[in-house]
């Protein structure tokens, strides 16, 4: 064999050891990328299973709390009611109490219907957040004394909401609605329900404000008994993909924020759906 042959030969080996490491490489990368990308979904899965369980505890305290609101509401008005009306009929001249006897059924019946308003508000199943809204300003206004006003310009468009949207947006205003009726020493709340104006994203926007006492907005203690509303309207408005902000200032009320972006439902039919 010449030195020609030799050498040609030599550069085929060593052709061949390059491309053996560039191909060795190339795999070598390539796993690698896979064992990145697969730990960042492992990661990913282990953050929202951590999520996922706080969202499942939040829901089973949520439900304990109101479960313990309910029956302290009808022990502390239709519990006693009753047997007041219990304790006038078995008195001898039980004829005589009837008139308040009535009185009172009728007061109690009216609880009684606030409370499942409260619980399954007949509204929300009709996909009619406005008409939903201005029902609960009225009833709260009834309840509670303080005046609940909403203003709503014609032309609003809603219909892009879900029946999800509908309830979890209902659900955040009626919290606002409580906690000024538990927490704020108010007179007057205003919501406004509107669509975009220029240069803002379109959607729905609802803006609610009081003219409380208003409070320390905090994330930190938002795990505490005072602010447990604050939690679910903020668990409820990230299940829906909307967007809550919470202002608030001691002696100056509070005003609460909620952006629910708009969502072309005809374009995604149009589509086959998503």
């Amino acid at each position: 064999m010449t030195d020609a042959q030799k050498i040609i030969e030599l550069e085929s080996i060593v052709h061949k050891y390059i491309n053996f490491f560039i191909f060795f490489d190339i795999v070598f990368f390539v796993l690698i990328f896979i064992g990145i990308v697969l730990l960042i979904r492992f990661l990913k899965s282990k953050k929202n299973l951590k999520s996922s369980n706080e969202y499942i505890l939040y829901t089973i305290q949520g439900q304990e709390a109101e479960r313990a609101h309910i029956a302290r509401e009808l022990h502390d008005t239709v519990a006693q009611d009753l047997r007041y009306c219990r304790n006038l009929l078995q008195k001898k001249d039980a004829h005589e109490n009837m008139r308040q006897v009535v009185s009172i059924l009728e007061k109690t019946l009216t609880e009684v219907r606030q409370i499942s308003y409260n619980l399954s508000p007949t509204d929300i199943t009709k996909k009619d957040i406005k008409a939903s809204l201005v029902n609960l300003c009225t009833s709260m206004t009834e309840v509670s004394g303080i005046s609940f006003r909403i203003s709503i310009p014609d032309g609003t468009k809603t219909s892009f909401l879900t029946e999800s949207d509908v309830l979890n947006l209902y659900r955040i205003v009626q919290e606002s609605f409580t906690n000024v009726i538990k927490h704020a020493n108010a007179t007057e709340v205003v919501t406004l329900l509107r669509n975009e104006t220029e240069n803002e994203k379109s959607g729905l926007y609802i803006f609610i404000s009081d003219d409380g006492c208003g409070f320390d907005v905090d994330i930190k203690n938002y795990g505490d008994s005072t602010h447990f509303g604050l939690i679910g309207m903020r668990k409820r408005s990230q299940l829906i993909g909307a967007d809550l902000s919470i202002s608030s200032k001691q002696g100056e009320g509070t005003q609460i924020s909620i952006y629910k972006a708009f969502k072309n439902t005809d374009a995604i039919q149009a589509y086959g759906g998503i």
